[in-house]
């Protein structure tokens, strides 16, 4: 049985990591500038935010090293097209209670190197948010929102260009 065993480990089982491979479009790029996302909303600061969540997940997940532009291989450049607040919750006298926030953004990866697009691609995000009784908790709760619609953009920003879909 321990022989079973050993032969079996030394062959391996033909399983892999994944998420350990690049993608193929990615033409052996090791480096990635992602730089702050022109904001065509009158959210304030969506484009910065947007751009930081998407450069946190990748610095995170360290399959492509971010670097500046002067040194990246491949750009990742967005625009956020739009934002909208769609009520969705209301209380018994009909005033909102709870919104949802969609936001859509184009991204465009570009290989520096040849020059071509690798990637255009728009992604619509959205999160939800409870009205509060003050108005700063309102807003507090508005941004944390803005952030996980951030946080989801990133996460398939990053799918898309390392696992190709």
């Amino acid at each position: 049985m321990a022989l079973v065993l050993a032969l079996s480990s030394a062959a391996g089982c033909g399983y892999s990591l994944v998420g350990t491979a690049s993608s193929q479009i990615l033409k052996g790029a090791r480096t990635i500038n992602i730089s702050i996302f022109r904001d065509e909303s009158n959210e304030p600061n969506l484009g910065f935010i947007m751009a930081e969540a998407t450069r946190n997940r990748f610095v995170n997940d360290g399959r492509l090293r971010v670097v500046d532009s002067e040194r990246a291989d491949i750009v990742l450049d967005g625009v956020v097209r739009e934002y909208r607040l769609d009520p969705i919750g209301f209380s018994r006298k009909d005033q909102v209670q709870r919104y949802r926030v969609f936001v859509k953004t184009s991204v465009r990866l570009r290989d520096l190197r040849s020059g071509k697009n690798i990637l255009l691609q728009d992604i619509e995000s959205e999160s939800e948010f409870d009205i509060e009784g003050t108005v700063s908790g309102s807003a507090e709760n508005r941004d944390e929102t803005n952030e996980r619609a951030a946080s989801f953009f990133s996460e398939e920003v990053l799918s898309l260009v390392l696992e190709g879909f």
